[in-house]
């Protein structure tokens, strides 16, 4: 007659769509945050840089780095 131990993991309580950065229509394409993100999460998409939130590790390098200040917290 023990406690049982909690059921699921932390993986299962991580939602899947949260990120915490976006870059928005004020990005330029320079690359700088491309160039400065540490988990290669950052590629060039369609109209502007795009984040990949599976690589995304919130760290905020990128936002730091923008020049134009296009990446904002969610």
């Amino acid at each position: 007659m023990g406690i049982e131990p909690e059921q699921g993991t932390k993986e299962d309580d991580k939602e899947d769509t949260t990120m915490a950065y976006v870059i928005t229509d004020e990005c330029v394409s320079c690359g700088t945050c491309e160039a400065e993100c540490p988990s290669e999460a950052i590629s060039q998409g369609d109209e502007h840089y795009v984040i990949d939130p599976d690589a995304c590790v919130d760290c905020g390098t990128c936002a730091d780095a923008c020049p134009t200040e296009a990446i904002k917290p969610e």
